[in-house]
């Protein structure tokens, strides 16, 4: 938590995101910058945006580790933060309205994390080449991953450099932030030309508020490329991630009409004796993963015109979660194993055609759901006694099959690609234990002791198959403007978990009125979305824009929806949603050093019609905007080098939301600025680059509610509410050899 002292210690070094100083922000977030070098004016129509290495360095923060704020300049994007750096698990990001739980997020291509469940922030950024964004349709090889109708990122690691090297950044902020990271390059060694990277970082932050710490990580990262003389390549990146935090205690829509709530409500940094209050000790509200990831890369041409890509991966979880549940503490042991593969083919059929066909293969080990949760009661020492298994069952494997095919010709000024996807996912058994009796043992040794099969909590394994189209076209209208449209179905799946966990807590409801977890899993499916958008490119001298318009509609939406037959609310997949909107964004060059980035975007995301559970009752939502959907977003930043020097100012809005389906439940939009200063010296003494970095976050120390639990799925009027970080300030010095 700050103190007086840490207060006056930032006045000193006011600062939030690592500068590197040659890093401006014309260089992004970029449809088409000419200044733009590390960033590419997308030859196909996809609303799609793209985070230059240098716009990295500066939109990752002196954190460098939460891909999500790389977001923060894309039209249509909204990134909130329970912790001003970023550390915290406590987060989200909206995306033309809709929440990120159906997300992909992969790396050089892969979905790498599975379901995104217990794995965040396995990559030091420092090591990331660049980032994109789909934000609408995007092509077959594009997304791949268990769920992508929100959208997909993509993120490309650095290589090793060819020449030897060494960089070096150490920061410290408020809330005692300090962070060191370390990469040594070897360069290419010998005549075989190989190359290889090794970097270590490690990092802590204490929480804004309350007691405790937003974050304790530390990593390690590995790169090896090994070129032949054929042409063919082969590349290895591994890396070993420890993260540890206290979590930020949520207000409910009460607390939050309370201001002095806003920095104030948390955790209990002391222990308080009285039972019923033991469990909101902030020692007993925390989450530890450990994550280790595997990625080969391998090229083989094939012919004058052909290409061969193999990229196997591994991603291997583990980590708990401590949290209140009721008056007891819960612990969940997050346990994943993902392995699988790209196999991809790529052909330069003539100069006007290109086929891309692929495979992606994966399995997955549990969960979601939760396989197994225990309940432990908090003593008035701080002790944790044996209560009971709040949760125990076996789950089979997650399973993904999906062969892509991509065609993308040419003729004159305009180019025409069309693709498919077929995806095909098995949804696992699972089958559930009873528990009572049971002793506090590991999960491996409670079979020992011969539990019971409960009847009621059986469910058979599923296959589901969607076939995912798209289609687009880009029409040069002249050199510099082009017309863009695109069509494309995405797929979001179904979320298995919370209605496992609802049906494990409320068994009785359900067991009294017949209803088994199969039937209730019978009524989940994936979630379908059909998207168009159609947008203009203009590139010219000094303006580069990409106005677009969107238009959505999704099917099978799941919503959480009470069921007054069961008298339990649980989720369903029975509504639909349409999506609209319009976006833009580009840039402008002044000249003598100065430019400007912005990014305007209106969103409408709501649903179709009334929705009627499977029982029958209709809850009246036709028309009302989902949860934590801000209609209005915008974005602008300017940049001004010279002589070394960078000054970024960058102001950020976020228009009204609500937190409950009926939008009764509202909370005012804001105006943040953060700014940005750095100053970089080039062959100093022995090194290649010396830089000082200095940022500051919520300049005006703007009070604001920031993240909003509810999503588009929640019904009901249980939003959770944090408010944002206060002012964040951080120093970095930097150096390259």
């Amino acid at each position: 938590m700050r103190t007086p002292i840490a207060a006056a210690v930032a006045a000193l070094f006011v600062a939030a995101p690592a500068l590197a100083a040659d890093a401006t922000l014309s260089e992004v977030v970029v449809p088409g910058s000419h200044e733009a070098t590390l960033t590419q004016a997308d030859p196909q129509p996809w609303a799609h945006s793209q985070v230059s290495r240098e716009g990295v360095a500066v939109l990752g923060g002196p954190a460098q580790s939460n891909p999500n704020r790389l977001l923060d300049l894309m039209p249509s994007v909204n990134v909130e933060s329970a912790d001003g750096y970023g550390l915290s698990a406590t987060r989200n990001l909206n995306l033309r309205g809709k929440g990120d739980f159906h997300m992909t997020r992969n790396v050089e291509g892969l979905p790498l994390t599975g379901t995104g469940h217990g794995a965040a922030d396995m990559f030091d950024l420092e090591n990331v080449a660049d980032f994109e964004l789909y934000r609408g349709a995007m092509p077959a090889g594009a997304g791949l991953g268990v769920s992508n109708t929100t959208g997909a990122t993509n993120m490309t690691l650095r290589r090793p450099q060819d020449k030897f090297g060494v960089e070096f950044r150490q920061s410290f902020g408020t809330e005692n932030f300090r962070r060191t990271f370390t990469r040594v390059d070897s360069g290419r060694i010998g005549p075989s030309g190989t190359s290889f990277f090794v970097s270590a970082s490690d990092m802590q932050a204490d929480k804004w508020k309350g007691a405790g710490l937003s974050g304790d990580r530390s990593n390690f990262t590995f790169g090896l490329a090994q070129p032949f003389a054929n042409g063919a390549k082969f590349e290895l990146f591994a890396l070993s991630n420890h993260n540890e935090a206290h979590t930020y205690r949520a207000m409910n829509y009460a607390q939050m009409q309370n201001r002095d709530n806003w920095r104030t409500w948390d955790y209990d940094a002391t222990l308080n004796p009285a039972a019923g209050q033991r469990q909101n000790w902030y020692g007993f509200n925390r989450v530890v993963q450990d994550d280790k990831a595997l990625i080969a890369n391998v090229v083989l041409p094939v012919g004058n015109d052909g290409r061969f890509t193999f990229r196997p991966y591994y991603w291997k979880n583990d980590g708990y979660t401590l949290s209140a549940n009721g008056n007891n503490v819960r612990r969940w042991d997050i346990v994943h194993e993902a392995k699988g593969f790209t196999a991809q083919y790529d052909l330069k059929i003539s100069s006007a055609l290109d086929l891309t066909a692929g495979y992606w293969w994966m399995d997955m080990e549990s969960p979601p759901p939760p396989v197994y949760q225990k309940d432990y009661a908090p003593t008035a020492g701080g002790d944790l006694v044996w209560s009971k298994w709040a949760v125990l069952s076996k789950h089979g494997e997650h399973q993904f099959r999906s062969p892509f095919l991509q065609l993308t010709g040419r003729v004159g000024g305009t180019t025409l690609s069309g693709g498919v996807r077929l995806h095909q996912q098995v949804q696992p058994s699972f089958s559930y234990y009873q528990t009572a009796g049971l002793p506090d043992v590991p999960y491996d040794a409670v079979w020992g002791s011969n539990p019971a099969i409960d009847p009621w909590q059986q469910v058979a394994a599923k296959t589901f198959r969607e076939w995912l189209p798209n289609l687009s076209l880009r029409h040069e209208l002249r050199h510099d403007l082009a017309l863009t449209a695109a069509y494309g179905r995405r797929l979001g799946r179904a979320d298995w978990g919370p209605v496992a966990s609802t049906y494990n807590s409320n068994r009785a409801a359900f067991v009294a009125k017949g209803v088994s977890l199969q039937q209730v899993f019978a009524g989940l499916r994936p979630e379908i979305s059909d998207n168009v958008d159609l947008g203009l490119r203009y590139d010219g001298d000094r303006l580069s824009l990409a106005p677009n318009l969107y238009y959505s509609r999704s099917r099978d939406k799941e919503v959480s929806l009470y069921d007054p037959v069961v008298g339990v609310t649980y989720y369903q997949s029975v509504a639909r949603a349409i999506g609209m909107g319009a976006e833009l964004e580009g840039s402008y060059r002044f000249g003598g050093g100065l430019s400007a980035i912005f990014a305007l975007s209106y969103n409408r995301f709501s649903f179709d019609g009334d929705i009627q559970a499977t029982n029958g009752a209709v809850t009246p939502v036709d028309g009302k905007q989902v949860p934590n959907s801000a209609r209005v977003l915008a974005k602008f930043g300017l940049d001004w080098k010279r002589d070394g020097w960078t000054v970024s100012p960058v102001m950020r809005y976020v228009g009204e939301r609500y937190g409950d389906i009926l939008n009764q439940q509202k909370v005012p939009g804001y105006f943040l600025a953060d700014l940005h200063v750095g100053h970089q010296w080039r062959n100093v003494a022995m090194l290649q680059e010396v830089g000082l970095g200095l940022s500051i976050l919520n300049l005006f120390d703007k009070n604001y509610i920031g993240q909003i639990s509810a999503n588009d799925f929640d019904l009901n009027a249980g939003a959770t509410y944090y408010a944002g970080a206060p002012r964040t300030v951080a120093l970095t010095v930097s150096a390259k050899y």
